[in-house]
C-alpha cells in the first residue's frame, strides 16, 4: 500500500499524519512545546524543542509504516511568520520568534504609513507589521547589532528543521511570499524590502517551489528515523495556504475559515488582490495561485484569556470550556447590547496595529458570564466579518466557507459565526487542514494531482451549517466597526 506522511509545525506543537493515496487517514499524533513571553510583546520558542517534537512525531509516523519502502512522499506544512537567526555553524544565535512576537513593534509604525512602505506592502503581498521577518530582522539591526554582524542566516522554523535534516538552507516560496521580503509576482528576493531590513539575499535561504523535492536525509537522521536512504522529501508549504486545499476550499466562489489560537479567511486567485486601504495579505500557494485574504491575531486565543480574566480555581480548561460553551445557547443573538472589540493581543486585519486594545462596551447589570462569552465569540465573528468584507469589496465572490480550526469543535460558535458571516459554512471530516493539504502538495510533486481542484474527489462528507437571521447582529456590527477609531482617539 502506497503511503504519504505530512509534518505540521504549528505555534503549539508539532503534528504527523499517515494517509494512503487516496487520503485516508491511518495514523496521526502530536507533540508539544512551550511559548515564553519574557517581556510584553515577546513570543519565544526553543528551536530545539521544535526540532525535538518534529523528530519525535515523525519518527512514531514512521514506525507505525510496516512496509517503509511504501512511502511515497514525506512533505512539510509550518506556521508562517516564524524568525531564527543562525550562524555559520547552523545553530541558532536567537530563539525562535512566532508571528505573535511583537518586539517590532516602533519598525513597523516607522514603515507602515510611508509611501515606501504602503509600496513594498503591495509588492511583497505582506503587511508591514510586527509580525513580519522584515520588520523583525530590521530591529535585530538597531537592537541587537552583535547578533545581527554574526548571522549567517535569517530562517524560519521550518528551515530550520529542513537544514538539520538535510543540510541545505532552501525555502519554498509559500513561506517566503509571507516574510514581507518576496516579490510575490516575480517570485525573486525583493531589492527594496532586502535594504529596508538592512540585509542582502544571501542572507536568505535559496527560493524553491512548494513541489521541489528536497535532498536526502542526512545519514544521522535516516538511521536515527528508520527511514530508506531514498524516501523523497518535499517542501510542502505555509500552514495558511495548505489549509485551503487540505479543507477543499480551491474553487471560485469557495474559501478557508479558520479559528485556532488566531483565525483567518483566505481564498486562491489567480491574481493578488489589491486593495486601497491595504487591510489584505497576498501570499502564495504556488508559482501559480495567489492566497489573499487576512488574519486576524485574536482566535481561540481569546478562550484561554477570558477563562484566565474572569475564573478562579479551574483545574482544566477543556472541561469548563465544555460546560461554560453550551450556555451560550441560552443568551440571545447580540448578547443583549454588549460588544467585544476582540484586540486584546493587538490586531491583524484588517487593521495591522500591534498596539491595538480590545473593550467591552454596552455593560449592564444584566449581563452574566455566559453574556460575556458570548459577546467574546460574537467579536471573533465581527472581526472575520471585516476580512470578508474587504475580500468582497474587491471582486472576491465567496459564497461558502470551508472552516477549520479548534472552533469546529463548538456547534455553538460555529452557529454564531455562520450567522455573523452570512454564508453557507462547512466543516470538513478530513483530518487536519494544513496536514492534508501537505499531503496533497506531497500527492502534487508525484503527479497523482494535476489541477489542485482535483483534491475534491478525496473530500468527505461536509457538516453543513446554514445562516439564520443578521438583524441581531446589525447594531452591533455597526457599533463594533466604530470602536477601534475610539481606542485610537482615547489613548487606550
Amino acid at each position: 500500500m502506497p503511503y504519504f506522511i505530512a509534518i505540521d509545525i504549528g505555534t503549539t506543537h508539532c503534528k504527523a499524519i499517515v494517509t494512503t493515496d487516496m487520503a485516508e487517514v491511518l495514523f496521526e499524533d502530536k507533540a508539544g512545546y512551550p511559548s515564553h513571553q519574557p517581556q510584553s510583546g515577546y513570543h519565544e520558542q526553543d528551536p530545539e524543542q521544535i526540532l525535538g517534537a518534529a523528530i519525535q512525531v515523525l519518527g512514531k509516523a514512521a514506525d507505525s509504516i510496516s512496509d517503509k519502502e511504501n512511502i511515497l512522499a514525506i512533505s512539510f506544512s509550518a506556521a508562517m511568520h516564524s524568525l531564527i537567526a543562525v550562524g555559520k555553524d547552523g545553530k541558532p544565535l536567537t530563539s525562535l520568534w512566532t508571528w505573535a512576537d511583537t518586539r517590532s513593534i516602533s519598525i513597523a509604525a516607522e514603515f507602515k504609513d510611508t509611501e515606501q512602505g504602503k509600496r513594498i506592502h503591495q509588492q511583497t503581498g505582506t503587511p508591514i507589521h510586527p509580525m513580519s521577518p522584515l520588520c523583525k530582522i530590521a530591529w535585530i539591526k538597531r537592537e541587537m547589532p552583535d547578533v545581527f554582524a554574526a548571522t549567517h542566516k535569517f530562517i524560519s522554523g521550518k528551515e530550520y528543521l529542513l537544514h538539520q535534516l538535510t543540510g541545505v538552507y532552501e525555502t519554498d516560496i509559500a513561506m517566503a511570499s509571507a516574510t514581507g521580503l518576496l516579490d510575490v509576482q516575480s517570485l525573486s528576493w525583493n531589492e527594496e524590502a532586502l535594504s529596508l531590513a538592512g540585509i542582502t539575499k544571501e542572507k536568505l535561504s535559496a527560493l524553491a517551489q512548494p513541489t521541489d523535492r528536497l535532498p536526502q536525509l542526512l545519514p544521522a537522521f535516516a538511521k536515527k528515523l528508520s527511514l530508506p536512504a531514498n524516501v523523497l522529501f518535499v517542501h510542502g508549504g505555509s500552514d495558511g495556504s495548505l489549509a485551503n486545499t487540505g479543507a477543499g476550499a480551491v474553487l471560485p466562489g469557495e474559501a478557508a475559515l479558520t479559528i485556532g489560537t488566531s483565525g483567518a479567511i483566505r481564498v486562491l486567485h489567480d491574481q493578488p488582490v489589491r486593495d486601497r486601504q491595504n487591510r489584505l495579505f497576498n501570499y502564495r500557494l504556488d508559482k501559480d495561485v495567489y492566497l489573499p485574504g487576512g488574519a486576524i491575531n485574536n482566535g481561540g486565543i481569546l478562550l484561554e484569556w477570558f477563562i484566565k480574566t474572569f475564573t478562579d480555581n479551574i483545574n482544566s480548561f477543556d472541561e469548563y470550556l465544555a460546560d461554560l460553551l453550551p450556555q451560550v445557547r441560552d443568551i440571545p443573538a447580540g448578547s443583549e447590547g454588549l460588544i467585544f472589540l476582540p484586540y486584546v493581543h493587538g490586531e491583524r486585519a484588517p487593521v495591522w496595529d500591534a498596539g491595538a486594545s480590545g473593550m467591552f462596551v454596552g455593560i449592564k447589570a444584566i449581563h452574566t458570564r455566559a453574556h460575556y462569552l458570548r459577546a467574546v465569540l460574537e467579536g471573533v465573528g465581527f472581526g472575520l466579518k471585516q476580512v470578508l468584507e474587504a475580500l468582497e469589496d474587491n471582486g472576491v465572490v465567496i459564497n461558502t466557507l470551508f472552516a477549520g480550526g479548534g472552533f469546529v469543535e463548538s456547534p455553538e460558535w460555529l452557529q454564531i459565526v455562520t450567522d455573523i458571516l452570512q454564508k453557507t459554512v462547512k466543516v470538513s471530516l478530513t483530518a487536519d487542514a494544513s496536514s492534508m493539504g501537505a499531503v496533497f502538495m506531497g500527492m502534487k510533486a508525484l503527479g497523482i494531482i494535476g489541477d489542485w481542484s482535483e483534491v475534491k474527489r478525496f473530500m468527505k462528507d461536509d457538516e453543513t451549517y446554514k445562516p439564520g437571521s443578521f438583524q441581531p447582529y446589525q447594531r452591533g456590527f455597526e457599533i463594533y466597526q466604530s470602536l477601534y477609531q475610539k481606542t485610537i482617539f482615547t489613548g487606550y
